[in-house]
């Protein structure tokens, strides 16, 4: 007797080569079989005329109390998502999130290194490196994040930060950005200059390619070329044409430097000045929770949200040109691996949860098949971020599974380890795990929470070459 059959869908999996309709059986959280027809269970979903792939992993989102917000975890599984990764932390405020407004997906959340907040200033001593991201491991990071666009270090306490981090068997992500390059392709290139072929995760490869510096098509270029040319960087991409930062000010001028350069690509001062223009034009968007979700308000109502928060509000600008979404997320290597590894959102609380209506408009186009959409929505980022037993569908893997009408490009169902947390569109699971390292497990329990570990040290020693097989 099994617990949960999934039957008639046409079941899509990268790794073992299916596409065919068939029944999905689960037990015990596990899948038991791919050719399910005529065994028992204690449950039925139809998914007749609908596609079921292995659960979304969103590789890079926010879902904390510096960005996304508590709102996050329902968006995330209303968008299908089944695992995903805090990009930006504060941890303390993720385990609480998850623990409180959790709708039953698994999450990893990094912890920021931040000038002001948890190293003193833009130059910490390696002594204070050590100590900081030691600690958030220990408190159950599953990594530590640079937020070089947004709050930079130095070009060298950046460089130190990503030895160090890999040394130390320590999961590094950076938003590329420094005190001498901003977030652009300048900022990318100092970036892997200085990490001298040391392995680490590049946040969001659109972010630098938006014509700050050179043409836009130039500017795509010199980012493939940077990353043909080093294999041990992994990366994401994202598909919005919306991007989200912070509208704090301070000194009448916006804290993050994202923010900034928002301001001035749409041909605004990057000042609190400025930025209030923007608003009121509706180039800057301030978002609006509404019914436990989060929205783009309209200029009048953004700018009220704005003023009475003292300007600690999220907002999006529109600056994602369509060139580099699309290029990045088809671009593929000599080898056929591609070039970007994993479709990420930066979203959560952040109204661009597309991972699904936006990959699956690619395969109508042609762009992507079904099975590399399946590689690039769960797969890859299950692989590079050490979930071995996510992202497919062999016998004895996760029921991690996500069933979605191809045809209007919606999720209908997603469940993890076999329990249902999408009902039709509806929102049923509650709380959830966190994907930890092992140091950080004992914290994560601790917090009342459930741990899923992740033996770091091994991940990182086989990060040298590249993780994704480049065929099948």
């Amino acid at each position: 007797m099994l617990d949960l059959i999934i039957h008639d869908g046409r079941v899509i999996d990268w790794k073992n080569h299916i596409d065919r309709v068939t029944d999905i059986g689960i037990k015990d959280g596990l899948i038991v079989s791919t050719n399910a027809y005529g065994l028992n269970a204690k449950n039925f979903v139809d998914a007749s005329n609908l596609i079921v792939v292995p659960g979304i992993i969103d590789s890079h989102m926010h879902a904390s109390s510096w960005l996304g917000g508590p709102e996050a975890y329902q968006m995330l599984a209303v968008a299908g998502v089944t695992s995903a990764f805090e990009m930006a932390g504060p941890l303390n405020s993720v385990k609480k999130y998850v623990k409180k407004h959790g709708t039953g997906i698994n999450i990893g959340s990094f912890e920021q290194i931040k000038p002001g907040v948890n190293v003193k200033t833009a130059t910490p001593s390696i002594d204070e490196i050590i100590s900081v991201s030691s600690q958030a491991i220990s408190d159950g990071a599953y990594g530590i994040k640079i937020l070089g666009g947004h709050y930079p270090l130095t070009p060298e306490a950046t460089s130190s930060i990503i030895k160090i981090s890999f040394r130390n068997n320590i999961y590094c992500a950076i938003h590329a950005g420094s005190t001498e390059n901003g977030s652009n392709i300048k900022g990318m290139s100092e970036l892997i200059e200085i990490a001298e072929n040391t392995p680490f995760h590049l946040a969001h490869i659109n972010a630098y390619c938006r014509g700050a510096v050179f043409p836009v098509l130039q500017e795509v270029s010199i980012a493939e070329d940077l990353l043909n040319n080093h294999p041990e960087i992994v990366c994401e991409s994202y598909l919005s044409p919306i991007n989200g930062c912070s509208g704090k000010c301070n000194s009448g001028v916006p804290e993050s430097g994202v923010t900034r350069n928002c301001l001035l690509s749409k041909g605004y001062p990057a000042t609190e000045e400025g930025l209030r223009k923007a608003i009121k034009e509706g180039q800057a968007i301030v978002h609006v929770a509404k019914q436990g979700l989060i929205e783009l308000s309209e200029p009048t109502e953004g700018l009220e949200l704005w003023e009475k928060s003292f300007t600690d509000t999220p907002l999006s600008f529109n600056v994602n040109p369509s060139l580099p979404r699309f290029h990045f997320a088809t671009a593929k290597r000599q080898n056929s691996s591609f070039l970007v590894d994993a479709f990420c959102t930066d979203g959560g609380g952040i109204p661009r949860n597309v991972i699904i209506s936006s990959g699956l408009s690619l395969v109508k186009l042609g762009a992507l098949s079904l099975e590399e959409f399946v590689l690039k929505s769960s797969y890859s980022s299950a692989q590079f971020y050490g979930l071995t037993n996510k992202g497919h569908l062999s016998e004895g893997a996760d029921g991690d599974i996500t069933i979605i009408d191809l045809e209007r490009q919606t999720p209908i169902f997603s469940f993890v380890k076999g329990k249902k947390i999408l009902d039709k569109g509806k929102v049923v699971g509650q709380g959830g795990s966190m994907i930890t390292s092992k140091q950080g497990e004992r914290s994560i329990l601790s917090s009342g929470l459930e741990a899923i570990t992740v033996d770091t040290e091994i991940l990182l020693r086989n990060r040298t070459h590249r993780f994704i097989p480049t065929s099948h």
